[in-house]
């Protein structure tokens, strides 16, 4: 096989020790190995921007697809802008690289996105990302549409791993950051996918319906560190969580001051055409649905969560720094003193506290200032 490693990842400093790349592998040599620039602090929100391993640009522009309805000149404009935001889909890219690699025709070739991660203890991250697939699993058998998004993670030493690449996303902050000045993630989102659209529709459930499976593990999980680099948009509505180095009972710096159950800002609840005050929408009483039921969901099969985050207890993982305080209070989190009916009232206290919370606020606003994450 033969694999390409371009450079440094991430434009805010805060990637120490990660690299993105590509491999391809099947038969011959290595495809090369001309530097590339990463296109932003996605981490591993890659496939857009940046040159490509054999040297054609990978930031061609895309074109936005047809929309089903008819738009003026300047809202078809903005929808083309906000659909190049993403660059060269992966699938696209893909297809180039194969066809001008001399070894594109063998069999068995394929081509992967890859961070290349160190410095971080990264068996924490592959944790993360096995009980990320749990509650994907049990989400699944409860017939329940919350949209989880997980990725594999190599270990390879305590402190490195290579882990791959989301395709066709970008961070929320990088999002913004390729978008007209000022433009938040609402404008961004309605721009893509202009209100009174079938695809408008579409979309918003699908950030709805991510966003609520997120905020269930963000909550039982105590995953902090939830900046706007952490998080991803696929091209398709979708929010991923990345990032897994503060969860149960660590958190950066040591002080735990993302203390809001979840991350729920003012620009997600205007994407479900809500604001900060939580007013009543289809979209948002979606979201409280979704919620309530994924959490119940989660309580039945508490059992199953726990045994996985038990086991690990005294793997040493910066998570478990409170050891078995850790697993007894995630066994709290579950509310399992509760009726169902007590349960779901205090969901929705969860939801009410998370709304554009003084805090969550604050610890954007402190990242805009110190690594300028939109």
């Amino acid at each position: 096989g033969g694999s390409h490693i371009s450079g440094r990842q991430g434009e805010d400093g805060r990637a120490r020790g990660q690299h993105s790349g590509l491999a391809a592998s099947g038969l011959g040599p290595s495809l090369g190995s001309s530097p590339g620039t990463s296109p932003g602090p996605h981490k591993f929100g890659g496939s857009a921007g940046g040159p490509s391993p054999l040297g054609t640009p990978g930031s061609m522009r895309y074109m936005a697809p047809p929309c089903s309805v008819p738009l003026g000149p300047a809202a078809e404009a903005a929808r083309q802008e906000a659909w190049a935001v993403y660059g060269e889909r992966w699938a696209d890219k893909v297809e180039r690289i194969k066809r001008e690699s001399p070894h594109g025709q063998q069999k068995g070739w394929a081509l992967r996105g890859i961070i290349v991660k160190s410095g971080d203890d990264c068996r924490q991250e592959l944790l993360a990302v096995q009980l990320v697939r749990a509650f994907a699993e049990i989400f699944q058998d409860a017939g329940l549409p919350l949209r989880l998004r997980h990725y594999d993670v190599l270990v390879t030493s305590n402190r490195t791993a290579l882990i791959e690449v989301v395709p066709d996303s970008l961070s929320i902050h990088t999002v913004k950051h390729r978008s007209p000045y000022g433009a938040s993630l609402s404008d961004h989102f309605f721009a893509k996918w202009p209100k009174g659209t079938p695809e408008c529709v579409a979309a918003q459930r699908r950030l709805t319906e991510s966003l609520a499976a997120y905020s269930i593990i963000c909550y039982l999980l105590q995953i902090k560190d939830r900046h706007n680099g952490n998080i991803l948009l696929d091209d398709q509505g979708c929010l991923v969580h990345i990032d897994f180095g503060f969860m149960l009972s660590n958190s950066p710096g040591g002080v735990n001051f993302e203390a809001a159950p979840f991350k729920l800002t003012r620009e997600m609840l205007e994407v479900m055409d809500s604001n900060s005050e939580g007013k009543p929408s289809e979209m948002f009483d979606y979201f409280k649905v979704l919620v309530i039921q994924g959490f119940l969901a989660c309580r039945k099969h508490h059992d199953r969560l726990l045994l996985m985050v038990r086991m690990m207890s005294r793997s040493g993982f910066p998570c478990f720094k409170q050891g078995e305080r850790s697993v007894k209070a995630l066994e709290k989190r579950f509310q399992l003193h509760l009726t169902e009916v007590q349960c779901v009232q205090s969901v929705l206290g969860l939801i009410s506290d998370s709304l554009d919370a003084w805090r969550t606020r604050q610890y954007d606003y402190y990242q805009r200032l110190l690594n300028g994450i939109l």
